[in-house]
């Protein structure tokens, strides 16, 4: 009965897939599917080829203004997919090290997230910015409010692919890091907050909470860098959420290092510096009445980096060494003395009277 019913099964299915089968008949031939005409903007002459970037891999580049890089992410990773659902997250982090960065990301399928159906006519009178942009799930706020800072996404690891775009509105660098074992990431304590005061003259701590890891036991802090820079009388900031600058940023990783000779101390979590969830460093060699810029980035041991927020400080320290000024003790000096004549007059005088 079995043999019969495939027998009479048989001639559909060479009618429908003959020509894959090698019979006679009708023609079926797969063709793959074109992308040419749907995903165009992948072929523009400022898009980079695409390249693949592994789980855990952080990449440093340069781009060119108006220009795309495209990168391919792609996990198979059983043992991160079997994770509890607020553990199945995928960390991607891009942070500028000089200019303006924008990324962009898409899930499951191509196309590539295209930047250009969103922002158009870069640097002319006839720049338009709209929302959102196409083939993209995840993009960076594209309109300017958030020029040189950092897109930090952790999104939910439903996809085994991940296609991603960064885009550059001017000459720029930054660095790209996909990681889906987000317990080996470090997370800034208090989103990151440094306080600051002055001990005294020449010197300054600085204050901050300590990392944390989630999920907890993946890894462990390796140590903390501690970053110090005097700042330009011209060195402003462009708004309240960039520090400081796109030409100068002093709160992502790279930023920092860009910005600064080295860095002014290590602390290790472990010495005495840090105490009941909190670290502190003294910073020596400030000059009063200047501003400065402090900041901390951790480390973890598997090697990730992670900035503070950071702070800008303007040192004062003033020494008195006399309770007021010349001119006010010589007026008191004056007095006194009248007071003093007054007294050793009333003196003789009452003498005389009483003998």
């Amino acid at each position: 009965m079995l043999v019969l019913l495939t027998a009479s099964l048989w001639p559909l299915g060479v009618a429908q897939y003959g020509s894959d089968l090698g019979f006679a008949g009708q023609q079926h031939t797969y063709t793959p599917q074109d992308l040419s005409t749907v995903c165009a903007h992948q072929t523009y002459e400022n898009v980079k080829a695409s390249v693949e970037i592994r789980d855990g891999e952080t990449k440093y580049e340069k781009i060119m203004k108006n220009q795309t890089h495209r990168y391919f992410f792609r996990s198979y990773n059983v043992t991160t997919m079997n994770e509890p659902d607020q553990y199945r997250k995928l960390i991607v982090n891009l942070e500028p090290c000089k200019g303006v960065v924008y990324l962009f990301v898409r899930k499951t399928r191509q196309c590539y997230p295209n930047p250009y159906s969103c922002i158009k006519n870069l640097g002319s009178n006839l720049e338009r910015r709209t929302k959102p942009c196409d083939w993209t799930h995840f993009m960076s706020e594209t309109d300017r409010s958030r020029d040189g800072t950092p897109t930090f996404f952790e999104v939910p690891l439903t996809s085994t692919k991940y296609y991603i775009s960064v885009y550059a509105t001017e000459n720029s660098a930054y660095t790209l890091t996909v990681l889906a074992d987000i317990g080996a990431f470090p997370r800034p304590g208090n989103t990151g907050r440094i306080t600051a005061r002055q001990l005294r003259e020449l010197q300054v701590q600085l204050t901050w909470d300590q990392a944390t890891f989630i999920p907890m036991g993946v890894s462990d802090i390796k140590q903390y860098w501690v970053y110090s820079s005097l700042l330009l009388d011209n060195d402003n900031r462009t708004n309240m959420a960039v520090f400081m600058r796109p030409d100068k940023i002093m709160n992502t990783v790279c930023g920092l290092m860009n910005n600064t000779d080295r860095e002014y101390a290590t602390l290790l979590p472990t010495s005495g510096s840090c105490t009941a969830g909190s670290c502190n460093a003294t910073v020596d060699g400030v000059i009063t009445d200047k501003r400065y810029v402090f900041n901390i980035v951790v480390e973890s041991h598997r090697g990730y980096k992670m900035a503070y927020a950071g702070l800008i400080m303007r040192t004062d320290w003033e020494v008195i060494r006399q309770a007021a000024s010349d001119k006010t003790l010589k007026v008191i000096g004056a007095v006194s003395g009248s007071v003093l004549g007054m007294v050793v007059i009333i003196y003789f005088l009452m003498l005389k009277l009483y003998g």
